[in-house]
């Protein structure tokens, strides 16, 4: 309840403070920073979530730290079991099993997932909610992601090299 009035307050400031049309804080384009992290906000707040937001925009929950010791590199090759989905929690896909991406860096693998797989370590989950921008942007890929996603996910780092 506390985050839905913060979110009209939130909503109100905005109005009150756009100076013009052509300046709006809030967009309909569905891959604006603003209108994707008023979604995201809604989306929270629906699922009645606890989560953090950083500095580069990524919402995340760590649901098991891991191994604080052994923390990655963006060098590092993540061996991962994920699932990601979007805000309306349609499965976009899913590792079903660990996977390593066929030996790829976590620098090769979208800046959403290299900013929160560095929050964990070996063993650990960590749940995000990544802005398009985070994530695949304004590129869709094939059939399974839609240009300006957010992505829901939920990624285990089992071990990495």
């Amino acid at each position: 309840m506390k985050l839905f009035l913060q979110s009209i307050l939130f909503l109100l400031c905005l109005t009150a403070c756009s100076a013009s049309s052509d300046n709006d804080l809030i967009s309909n384009d569905p891959g604006s920073i603003s209108s994707q992290d008023y979604a995201i906000q809604s989306y929270i707040s629906a699922h009645g979530l606890e989560m953090k937001r950083d500095a580069n925009g990524l919402y995340y929950k760590i649901i098991e730290g891991g191994d604080s010791t052994r923390i990655m590199t963006l060098n590092s090759i993540p061996t991962l079991i994920y699932t990601r989905s979007n805000l309306k929690d349609s499965l976009l896909d899913a590792s079903f099993g660990s996977t390593d991406f066929d030996g790829r860096q976590l620098k090769d693998h979208i800046a959403g997932w290299q900013i929160g797989l560095r929050k964990i370590g070996k063993g650990g989950t960590i749940f995000m909610i990544i802005p398009s921008r985070l994530g695949f942007g304004d590129v869709a890929v094939g059939n399974i992601i839609p240009a300006n996603t957010v992505l829901v996910c939920t990624v285990q780092l089992v071990d990495f090299k």
